[in-house]
This record gives structure tokens, C-alpha cells and sequence, in this order.
């Protein structure tokens, strides 16, 4: 979720709230950012910023692992060098360290650098498995068999984890000082950033990546609601965001799928050919001019909207 989008600030506030104001925004991050992480341990051997809080040095391991791998990749492919500074938080550390509106377990990145992620299961992540009662066997065995933990139950822990490296690709964004042309495709590249480096470097933990949102899109019919179109992504953002969490869901869950869907037909080359096509627009485009932009990027990304608007379609 990006710093310029806002969207933690959007997702997580109550209904009758509206949004913070940017200036607010902007005393917040830089009294967080003045403060020390002396609450946390830093983690040592690493050449990233990580602190985590205490008794999830573990946790601190398995993430910032697949998020250096994650970086170094992105960086030989794009030439750029992001600053960061990743945390793994408890709940405690969580009310200090994250966003003041973000609910805990939901990965986030903001604008002076913090790329924060839960260190614990949690309630959210557990209020995203779809009930398994509802589900048809096929897709209910297949959650069972990516995330079922030793005790029956689901566990999101491994895809969560995984959303750090989305945030990653937002801190990359930022550092190119790339033009965000439409918030669904803000995200869409954070993911395809996510999916080709899984795909290529990982691919051991593409289950992990994919089997969740899969099952969510498929479990819910878009014609059961009331946003499904891509431009209604951007037009009605804070109503979706703030009023229908689970719309927004799907639709975070329809992004992993196209990019799956993107690497699959593009590869590598969908992912590079699109993070330079972008990165040379220095201003915002219309729909026409960002169509051509995306269709010479690579037909894969053409064919993918044009999928996501057949099938919103049914």
C-alpha cells in the first residue's frame, strides 16, 4: 500500500471518520520518525535496517531474508536504491511504530521510510480466511493443504508475510519518483513485482503467494458486489475502502491474480518492460494514452485488463 495513495490511512479508519489531512499526515511521520527504536532489538548480520520486537528475532529472520533477497533483485533490475527501515512489530510495539490507524497484522510502507508488518497471527489476518463451510471442496482443500497449521485451523501467516516485499516494491516506486498514473495499477506493479521475484528467485513459496487470493476471487462473484470495474477502483477509492471492506479485498485479491496472470504470459520481461514504460511518464496520462502504454509494454498486460473487464462483466 502506497505512501502517496494513503490507502492505510483509507482502509482502516471507521466509517463515519474521514481522511486524515496530508498535513496531518506529515507531523505524524516525522514525530515517528524523530523517535528511536530503542523499544525494539536491531537485528545484526544484515545489511538492511530491521528491528524487531522481543522474542521474534525467528520471525525477524524469515521476513527480512525474503525481502533482502527481494531487494537485491529488484535493484539489479531497475538500477534504483530505496531507503527503508523494516519492522517486525508486536501488537504493543505495533500502537508506537505503525500508523496510528492501522489495524495490526496489515502490512504497510509511509512516506519516511517504515516498512512495517505484523510479528504475530492475529485477528485481521484470521477475519481474511473465507469460511471454509461456504467454500466447494476443491478450493477448501486447497487453503487446507497451503495453510492448514497443526491444529486444523488456516493460517495466512505465510501469504502475509509475503506482502512485505508489496511494500517493497512501493519503497521502489518511490525512490524512482514513478508518476502513479491510477491506484489500481499503483498496485497492480507492486504485485507483479512480487509475483516475478517469487516466481524467479522463490519459487518454493508461489502456493504461499497465490492459493489465498485464488480462492478468494473465485469464493466471491463479482456480481455479488458493488464495485468490480478497474476505474471504480480509483473513482469510488475511500467509499470502497471505508465502507466495503470486503470489496476491497477482492479486489487486492483480483490484483495478485493478474499479476500471476501477467508473469505467466510476459515473464520477466512484462515486469521490466512495464516498470521502465512508466517510469519515463513524467505526467499523468488519459485512459487512451496509458491503454497504448501498457499494450507496447507487453500484450500480456493489454490482454490482462481486458480479461479483468470480461470477467467483471459476468
Amino acid at each position: 500500500m502506497s505512501s502517496k495513495s494513503l490507502e492505510i490511512i483509507n482502509v482502516f479508519i471507521t466509517s463515519d471518520m474521514k481522511s486524515i489531512s496530508f498535513l496531518t499526515l506529515l507531523l505524524i511521520t516525522k514525530l515517528v520518525a524523530a523517535q528511536s527504536y530503542s523499544n525494539l532489538h536491531k537485528l545484526e548480520g544484515v545489511i538492511q535496517n530491521v528491528y524487531f520486537s522481543e522474542n521474534n528475532k525467528s520471525r525477524a529472520i524469515t521476513i527480512s531474508t525474503n525481502v533482502a533477497g527481494a531487494e537485491a533483485y529488484f535493484k539489479k533490475e531497475f538500477n534504483v536504491d530505496p531507503r527503508y527501515t523494516l519492522l517486525i512489530l508486536s501488537p504493543s510495539d505495533w500502537k508506537t511504530y505503525a500508523h496510528p490507524k492501522a489495524v495490526y497484522g496489515i502490512p504497510h510502507y509511509l512516506p519516511d521510510g517504515r516498512l512495517v508488518v505484523a510479528a504475530e497471527n492475529n485477528d485481521f489476518w484470521k477475519r481474511n480466511v473465507p469460511p471454509m463451510d461456504q467454500l466447494p471442496p476443491m478450493l477448501s482443500k486447497k487453503l487446507k493443504d497451503v495453510y492448514g497449521d497443526k491444529n486444523g485451523e488456516i493460517d495466512l501467516t505465510a501469504f502475509f508475510d509475503l506482502l512485505a516485499i508489496h511494500e517493497l516494491g512501493h519503497a521502489f516506486q518511490n525512490a524512482a519518483g514513478m508518476t502513479t498514473q491510477r491506484q489500481w495499477l499503483n498496485e497492480l506493479v507492486c504485485n507483479i513485482l512480487l509475483h516475478t521475484y517469487v516466481a524467479e528467485k522463490n519459487k518454493k513459496l508461489l502456493p504461499a503467494l497465490t492459493v489465498f487470493p485464488q480462492v478468494t476471487v473465485a469464493g466471491i462473484p463479482s456480481s455479488q458486489l458493488k464495485y468490480n470495474k478497474l476505474e471504480d477502483f480509483d473513482t469510488y477509492y475511500n467509499e470502497i475502502a471505508q465502507n466495503h471492506p470486503v470489496n476491497y479485498g477482492w479486489y487486492q485479491c483480483r490484483f495478485h491474480t493478474v499479476a500471476g496472470q501477467i508473469y505467466d504470459s510476459g515473464g520477466v520481461n512484462a515486469m521490466k518492460n512495464l516498470w521502465n514504460a512508466l517510469l519515463a511518464q513524467k505526467g499523468k496520462l488519459d485512459n487512451q494514452e496509458l491503454s497504448k502504454i501498457l499494450a507496447s509494454a507487453h500484450p500480456a498486460l493489454a490482454q490482462a485488463i481486458l480479461n479483468w473487464d470480461k470477467y467483471s462483466s459476468q
